[in-house]
């Protein structure tokens, strides 16, 4: 690979760094802890040059950047200086399953190293890296280096991981990040099943296979809903994107409003048999809010809500903790279901009253949120 021109990445930010490459032969380290760890960066720099079989100077600035933000940096200027994509190998992740627990997902900005780094204290069923609304356009390219290194070097906990593209550019975005193999993709402003099959075929050509929830967040998306649902069986999930939608159909924000597209969602999940996401509560400082609305879902048959901050995380699970009762009726159904089992029985009642397959999920749906508390 040869350099052509200067490439330039990242920011200045707290737990960043700045990269500049260009045709040369040297590396220069500067900022608050060049002295201690110039050696350290400098291993980080010519390893990753020998790798790659380029020749180059690079100058970096750093702001308390950890390796992984260095690489991702690195290898992003490296990319825009000799005009090509950067190869890596692909991580081993096992996959989720697709009924596993999503009450949170977490929106996290891709391109800030400040709020990725704590990703394994949130405590978040799913985290999110944004690669799409939260990302200014010049660094779209940057974002997706961050994200892959992210992908392949931070401890998740036990958060499933997922990576929210940018349509216009989804070849470019699920190329770089399936070397990091997140579990799953969030697809933005889905309105069709066509847009689902885009995206599948570009899993199919870069040999990914994950997960993918589509977002929908306009007035032909949610007329779509059903469609939109029940287009791949790699969908395990769909989303509402409440802030999008009302700005499509100049509608002001209000639970009167949402209420109808929410119940489209709900029942074009439940009839694909998939999970239904409901939007994220945009005030942070209005927990009272975030809890009436999460209850107010909760009952109406949604199986998670996204959030925008940490602090938003344990009043969206304390909202999806079933009651004693609800936890004691399960059981009792449960039990009976089983005994039932044991004795060949085909049909099973408790209390007089016939137990059917929906019965039976519904419970055990129950006791499955009960024990992650």
């Amino acid at each position: 690979m040869k350099v052509m021109e200067e490439g330039c990445a990242g920011t200045e930010n707290k737990m960043d760094c700045m990269v500049h490459v260009k045709p040369g032969n040297k590396i220069i380290v500067e900022g608050k802890s060049a002295e201690l760890f110039d050696n350290h960066i400098k291993e980080i720099v010519e390893k990753k040059l020998d790798e790659l079989d380029v020749e180059a100077s690079v100058e970096i600035k750093e702001n308390g950047a950890v390796d992984y933000v260095i690489l991702a940096r690195l290898e992003a200027a490296i990319a825009k200086a000799t005009r090509s994509d950067i190869p890596d190998k692909k991580s081993r992740r096992g996959k989720t399953a697709r009924d596993r627990m999503r009450r949170s997902r977490l929106y996290l900005p891709g391109n800030n190293p400040r709020y990725l780094n704590n990703i394994v204290i949130y405590g978040s069923d799913a985290v999110i890296l944004d690669m799409e609304d939260s990302v200014a356009l010049d660094y779209k390219f940057d974002v997706r280096y961050l994200v892959k290194n992210a992908l392949k070097s931070l401890d998740f906990g036990g958060s499933e991981t997922w990576v929210r593209i940018n349509r216009e550019t989804a070849n470019d975005d699920i190329k770089q990040i399936s070397y990091g193999m997140p579990h799953g993709i969030c697809i933005p402003k889905v309105e069709s099943k066509e847009d689902i099959e885009v995206i599948e075929k570009i899993m199919e050509e870069v040999g990914g296979d994950f997960h993918l929830m589509p977002i929908i967040e306009s007035a032909k998306g949610i007329l779509n809903a059903h469609e939109i649902a029940s287009s791949s069986d790699k969908i395990v999930a769909i989303a509402f994107g409440a802030e999008d939608y009302t700005h499509s159909i100049e509608a002001k924000k209000s639970w009167e409003n949402l209420l109808y597209p929410r119940q489209k969602i709900l029942l074009a999940a439940k009839a694909s048999d998939v999970q239904a996401l409901d939007t994220v509560y945009s005030n942070v400082n209005d927990i009272d809010g975030l809890r009436a609305e999460t209850k107010k879902i909760v009952e109406m048959g949604f199986d998670g809500k996204g959030a925008i901050h940490p602090s938003q995380i344990e009043i969206i699970h304390e909202s999806f903790k079933p009651d004693k009762e609800e936890i004691e009726e399960a059981r009792k159904i449960v039990n009976a279901i089983e005994e039932a089992r044991k004795k060949g029985l085909g049909a099973v009642s408790l209390n007089g009253k016939m137990i059917d397959l929906p019965v039976e999920k519904k419970a055990r749906r129950i006791l499955k949120l009960a024990s992650l508390y």
